[in-house]
């Protein structure tokens, strides 16, 4: 019954429009008054205080910041030059440069709709140019854009390693496991896609233009060996290394590119500020609500309704949570309020906390481009101009295609943990 009153409670308040904290806040507080515990009100302010106040939660909105410059500068347009000088000569090679270069930016950004802002309207034109239909290109876009929310530095594996109290490093590789997971299942797809209706491939560059478009982006990778090479090499946490390549894309774009005003860098420091902080009261209010939870065993009742179940059960009863969850909540909001729920359940069934992790992110990945209200679909109208049922038909056989990669990851738990492991031993 409290669980219910809290569900009820936080589903009518969304439904009237109520921002998602205080929606999370509302059912928290409702559902303690009647059914809760004798803990005073204010313990709850102060379990939100401590939600937030966590030294690693500061790479996020670092991340995030560093993502909003890099989308709006130049490196995103280098990148994709490199790519496309290697591998745009092959047949299927654009739509597999489109995918290595959305890899290759959320290896700098963390953020998936940043892809879209920034390589939509470069890649987009290209694709239909070669002889790729809208609906391929919108949908290509669209799902190779959720890399960034597997590749590192992904800001939903933070959010989920803090839920989860695991390592964020160990996170970080795991969810590189399933970002190439993903990139060979849609690698395979675009390059048949491409053979099937013959469409060709880019003129061969020469190895004097490749060199050129390498020594073009190399100030641009710089920004993963920066993190990557910080992080693993134990000479910064991960925080460190989002400061450090936060001021590494400011220098960049703004200094040697030239791509960034130092008046741009001021608004985009203020829109910044204003994602970061819904983010934080989103947290905030996740706090609050887990704790109500923790003390009403909600985490322990839900791991005995599934004590008799099979992993593999278990399993297919998250990914189904997950994928629900991600068709209709924002990514960090779903992580923020299911993670303390389920978590302990796979556990108990021997599912490792890392692989979990994994699993969780790709299926918010896959709910950002799933309707009816993935947040990259309402991205993609706007950036590509197009309406909602035009989108949504086009990403039908691409979730189809992240749907393998699921599976894969889910019960493939070598393909996610070779690298945790080789790391731990």
């Amino acid at each position: 019954m409290p669980v219910l009153a809290l569900a009820s409670t936080a589903a009518l308040l969304l439904l009237l429009t109520v921002p998602v904290f205080l929606a999370l806040i509302g059912g928290t507080y409702l559902s303690h008054a009647v059914y809760g515990p004798p803990v005073p009100a204010m313990v709850f302010a102060q379990q939100m205080v401590q939600g937030v106040n966590k030294f690693a939660l500061l790479a996020v909105p670092l991340f995030i910041y560093a993502s909003a410059i890099i989308s709006r500068g130049e490196i995103g347009k280098r990148l994709l030059a490199l790519v496309e000088s290697f591998v745009g000569h092959i047949r299927g090679g654009m739509a597999l440069a489109t995918v290595v270069t959305c890899a290759l930016f959320g290896a700098l950004s963390g953020v998936g709709q940043a892809a879209i802002v920034s390589l939509g309207p470069l890649v987009f034109p290209v694709l239909l140019a070669q002889g790729y239909s809208r609906g391929f290109a919108m949908g290509l876009i669209l799902t190779a854009s959720t890399l960034a929310m597997l590749i590192p530095p992904s800001v939903a594996m933070i959010l989920y390693a803090l839920q989860a109290t695991s390592s964020v490093e160990s996170g970080f590789l795991a969810g590189l496991g399933a970002g190439l997971v993903l990139l060979v299942c849609l690698t395979v797809y675009a390059v048949g896609y491409a053979r099937r209706h013959r469409i060709p491939g880019s003129p061969r560059q020469a190895w004097r233009a490749r060199l050129g478009a390498l020594r073009g982006a190399g100030l641009a990778l710089g920004l993963p060996l920066i993190i990557f090479g910080g992080i693993y090499t134990g000479t910064f946490t991960p925080t460190e290394a989002a400061a450090g390549g936060c001021l590494y894309a400011i220098l960049v774009e703004v200094l040697i590119f030239r791509s960034l005003s130092l008046r741009d860098l001021w608004t985009l420091t203020q829109e910044t500020a204003g994602t970061i902080s819904a983010l934080l009261i989103i947290l905030a209010a996740g706090a609050a609500m887990s704790y109500l939870l923790t003390l009403q065993q909600v985490p322990q009742q839900v791991a005995g309704l599934l004590n008799d179940r099979s992993r593999f059960e278990i399993l297919l009863i998250v990914n189904l949570t997950f994928l629900l969850a991600g068709m209709v909540l924002d990514p960090n909001s779903a992580i923020i309020v299911l993670t303390p729920i389920v978590l302990p359940a796979a556990v108990a069934a021997g599912v490792d906390p890392v692989h979990f992790g994994a699993i969780v992110v790709l299926n918010i990945a896959i709910g950002m481009i799933t309707p009816p209200f993935g947040i990259n679909i309402f991205t993609a109208m706007v950036t590509f101009r197009a309406s909602y049922g035009e989108i949504v038909g086009a990403l039908r056989p691409f979730i189809l295609v992240a749907l393998t990669a699921l599976a894969l990851v889910t019960w493939g738990e070598a393909l996610v943990m070779a690298l945790p492991r080789l790391l731990a031993g």
